[in-house]
């Protein structure tokens, strides 16, 4: 018995390919006006709805499925009283439903949308159709990569399986869901808004087994970076991924520094551990280089960490990923480094073979690492009790240009590199924080304290027990210091005075807070040289 299919998109790539393949396993096609036409010039006999539904298009087309001969093809049932009511009507039983909504989201996302122009562009046939096909069971295909799915079970077993029926009818009621949350959330403004959230894998354990299963899933965005978008050798568990998360963000906010300062990017490796870097290292020509001082910040830390390149990972670099040289092992204490996830561009042969010796280290690729870049987000959200907070998402970036004041002299290449690396772990690590780099490397940091004082005594502690000497080294505070100078002798020494005793030479804080003056005082009269951003850009972060 020959079956039938209604055929409606607007975007008509693919479609004649589909119905084509329809008509050769003996399927009768009833597409709407324009996609009939198309179809009938390209040799596929399909039927115009026009001719079902006994009416042209009415109200601008405003009206073309909207009809019970549609509907009521595409949700009787399979039994005697609906079967005899279509006989008794004349009307075809549809099978299948293919639908392609009008674009309304990019017609939002336009400069220039009005409310005229998006509710013109809103699909009302198509999200109705595909509910209709959904509620009858029927086969409703909305994805166009789901349309090769369709005719391969057709081909093998001559119906397409129950359990993928089952789940393209979800698929359809969550993407018309989708589809009509873009206007809700247009014409209230923001008002009423929403997150459509598809399952992409199970991740091999939550935070605490106590919280087992985890998962990880998409928003369905077209962000390259998107940690959907990552092919994975292994399975992370939750806390890798957040670390995976956390080290994306600084690795892109550095990047982007380093552009807006330097015209380029150097080799970045950073390794992450509970959410923070225990060591970031650059160079701009070696790749084992960048990887040794990213290792060394905290060579303790490392071990576990997650640890992420923009660039590929070859024999070379999978070697110094792995092991510690002859001549670290004596400061390092062991010949490994043990990091648990290693995340990169992408990994040669032999470098995979060389990283996978390690049972249960995971490898995760995305050639978009090569060039790292803030995502297209325009907010961030972040999940409370009952709801969600939302912000939007942040985007300063220190640039030499874009400073309020600069105390001290002009920084060589080399120091200026360190102020980019302090800065972007600094405005990306858990706030309080204070960071110190020296050389191409991170050397201290101490993330989420609650005063200014302890976040610069534990960095400079951080880096004198890591081995690091701090004199020489540069600092970034994402808030600002209260005070300049002690009050009395016996006071504890204030967060300037401790960076300056330790020989700081610069850095970079927000010029706020009531003693500004003094704290700018206080540095030009240490001769260090500090960049000082206006106070709407200070570093505050995951709160």
């Amino acid at each position: 018995m020959r079956k039938t299919a209604l055929i409606t998109v607007f975007d008509k790539g693919g479609i004649v390919e589909f119905a084509s393949s329809l008509v050769k396993l003996d399927w009768d096609i009833i597409a709407s006006s324009g996609t009939a036409k198309l179809l009938n010039s390209e040799g596929v006999p399909a039927r115009d709805v026009a001719e079902l539904t006994g009416s042209e298009p009415k109200f601008g087309h405003r009206v073309v499925t909207l009809s019970q001969e549609v509907h009521g093809g595409l949700m009787s049932r399979p039994i005697e009283e609906d079967i005899k009511e279509l006989e008794k009507l004349g009307l075809p039983r549809i099978d299948l439903a293919c639908i392609g909504f009008y674009p309304v989201a990019g017609e939002i996302a336009k400069p220039g949308a009005t409310n005229e122009s998006v509710t013109e562009m809103t699909d009302v046939g198509g999200p109705s159709a595909a509910h209709s096909a959904a509620k009858g069971s029927r086969i409703v295909v909305i994805d166009p990569k789901d349309r090769q799915r369709v005719i391969d079970q057709l081909r093998k077993y001559g119906h397409v399986l129950p359990e993928t029926r089952r789940f393209f009818r979800a698929k359809a009621d969550f993407l018309v869901s989708q589809y009509c949350m873009h206007t809700a959330e247009f014409h209230s403004n923001g008002i009423f808004t929403g997150m459509f959230l598809r399952l992409k894998s199970k991740m091999r354990k939550a935070e605490n087994l106590n919280q087992n299963p985890a998962h990880l899933f998409s928003l369905g965005t077209d962000d390259p970076l998107a940690l959907d978008r990552f092919t994975v050798l292994g399975n992370p568990g939750y806390v890798n991924a957040t670390g995976h998360h956390r080290s994306l963000e600084m690795m892109c906010l550095m990047a982007e520094t380093f552009r807006a300062n330097f015209n380029g990017v150097p080799n970045i490796v950073i390794a992450c551990k509970h959410g923070n870097p225990c060591g970031v290292g650059i160079h701009w020509d070696s790749t084992t280089m960048g990887i040794m001082r990213a290792m060394l910040g905290n060579a303790k830390a490392v071990m576990g960490a997650e640890i992420m390149t923009n660039f590929y990972v070859g024999p070379e670099a999978a070697r110094s990923l792995f092991t510690v040289s002859e001549d670290l092992r004596s400061r390092v204490k062991r010949e490994k480094w043990g990091g648990d996830v290693i995340i990169a561009p992408g990994f040669s042969g032999e470098g995979t073979e060389i990283l996978g010796k390690r049972e249960r280290r995971h490898l995760l690729a995305n050639p978009a690492l090569v060039n790292p870049a803030f995502p297209p987000d325009e907010w961030a959200w972040r999940p409370v009790r009952g709801g969600m907070l939302r912000q939007k998402a942040p985007r300063f970036v220190f640039d030499l240009r874009n400073i309020e004041e600069q105390v001290g002299k002009d920084l060589n290449p080399v120091d200026l590199a360190s102020v980019v690396i302090a800065f972007s772990v600094a405005w990306r690590a858990n706030s309080n924080t204070i960071a110190l780099a020296k050389g191409g490397m991170l050397i201290g940091l101490c993330a989420g304290e609650q005063d200014r004082r302890t976040a610069a005594e534990f960095a400079l502690l951080k880096a004198k027990k890591a081995g690091h000497d701090p004199r020489g080294s540069f600092f970034a505070s994402d808030g600002f210091f209260p005070f300049a100078k002690r009050v009395d002798a016996g006071d504890e020494l204030e967060a300037t005075e401790m960076l300056a005793e330790a020989g700081c030479r610069g850095g970079i804080v927000p010029a706020d807070g009531r003693r500004l003056a003094e704290v700018k005082e206080f540095f030009k009269e240490t001769e260090m040289t500090v960049f000082f951003v206006h106070p709407e850009n200070r570093g505050f972060s995951q709160h």
